[in-house]
């Protein structure tokens, strides 16, 4: 079966995240602008170690555009993430099914807090501000902002050859690797298309009811997730402490972090400042992107047998409403869980009071007088 059960939601607690106004954290411009340029380096990451002969290898390009691609790989995600939340098979008819009831009982959730003018903000940023301080301060113990020169060396001549030469063969792995991501959460093989066309027929025809309420249910998983963040790296709940603890953690953490940076760089960063930034920018390496994080042995390997895969030219559609349904929806369930630790979609009716009968009921109704 499974459905967003009717105790859900937590009324209370989800009042708790709407919190727009903070006090911005002196020097908190420092971490952020230090985790965007960390970001575009593909940072903090292990030095990449690929092999000079890769370069040789005859990697297949493929004729579906971008927008294809993004498509296809929306719609194996589908299946991969309602399989790991849900144990439902997309692919199977009658899980398909459960999914769609899944949507709807979480759509007759959802409307009971449709009245809710929701404004999470404040957590959004304190969330991404400690991300930012922890992404920092790992990238310090990696010695990736003053790097010695073994290390400078290593990022800069992975396999000997300067990172320049390895453009090419970066752009075309990159340009694989989502077809290769497909693949993998359709369980085909990579060697033939048959069976990948197959299972994508199937998703792209399945039909979820449209979400009642899209706008309040990304505010809520953002949050949420924003949260279990916090949560995952403070060790603490942030809904229980209440947000002003919080604030407080994160900005003794950022007081450390800033006295770190002032004594490793020779600045006075504890007020921030756009000079003060500006300097610090100035004193920071000189270093490429790494493609550690996808540029793998595994990857490699796998994108040799995607020859088959570099003639297609399918015609797919730009979106599909079944994407833009269904993640949102995987998305909503895997955040609640975090966040919270609640179970809201269960596998068998409660005892008392469920109403996923006249939810579906109701549903068939209003397809059928569409």
């Amino acid at each position: 079966m499974g459905c967003f059960c009717h105790s859900f939601p937590p009324v209370g607690l989800l009042a708790s995240l709407d919190l727009s106004a903070s006090v911005a954290l002196p020097g908190a411009d420092i971490p952020l602008s230090l985790s965007a340029w960390l970001n575009l380096r593909g940072l903090p990451a292990l030095p990449w170690e690929p092999l000079p002969n890769w370069l040789g290898l005859p990697l297949p390009s493929l004729r579906l555009n971008l927008r294809a691609v993004a498509t296809i790989s929306a719609l194996a995600q589908l299946r991969a993430q309602v399989l790991a939340q849900f144990g439902l098979d997309l692919l199977i008819p009658g899980q398909a099914l459960m999914f769609v009831r899944i949507v709807a009982t979480m759509n007759a959730r959802l409307s009971a807090l449709a009245h809710l003018n929701f404004n999470p903000l404040a957590w959004l940023r304190l969330a991404g501000l400690n991300a930012a301080i922890d992404q920092i301060n790992l990238a310090l113990r990696l010695g990736l902002l003053l790097p010695s020169p073994s290390l400078m060396l290593s990022l800069t001549l992975p396999g000997g050859i300067p990172m320049p030469q390895w453009a090419g063969f970066l752009a075309l792995l990159r340009a694989l690797l989502p077809m290769i991501a497909a693949a993998a959460n359709l369980n085909v093989s990579l060697t033939e298309t048959a069976h990948f066309s197959a299972a994508l027929r199937i998703l792209a025809r399945l039909s979820l009811p449209g979400l009642v309420a899209p706008q309040l249910m990304a505010s809520l998983t953002a949050a949420l997730n924003a949260v279990a963040s916090l949560q995952a790296s403070l060790g603490v709940s942030p809904l229980q402490l209440g947000f002003l603890a919080i604030q407080l953690r994160v900005s003794l953490k950022l007081s450390a972090l800033l006295a770190t940076l002032s004594a490793r760089f020779g600045l006075n960063l504890s007020g921030g400042g756009g000079s003060l930034l500006a300097a610090l920018l100035a004193l920071l390496p000189n270093l490429p992107f790494v493609p550690t994080s996808f540029a793998t042995s595994a990857s490699v390997q796998a994108a040799l047998q995607m020859s088959a895969f570099a003639s297609l030219n399918w015609q797919v559609p730009l979106s599909l409403p079944v994407i833009g349904i269904g993640l949102p929806t995987c998305a909503f369930a895997a955040s609640l869980s975090a966040a919270l630790g609640l179970q809201a979609v269960l596998s068998a009716p409660c005892v008392l009071g469920c109403d996923a009968g006249q939810v579906m009921r109701s549903l068939a109704t209003a397809t059928a007088a569409a």
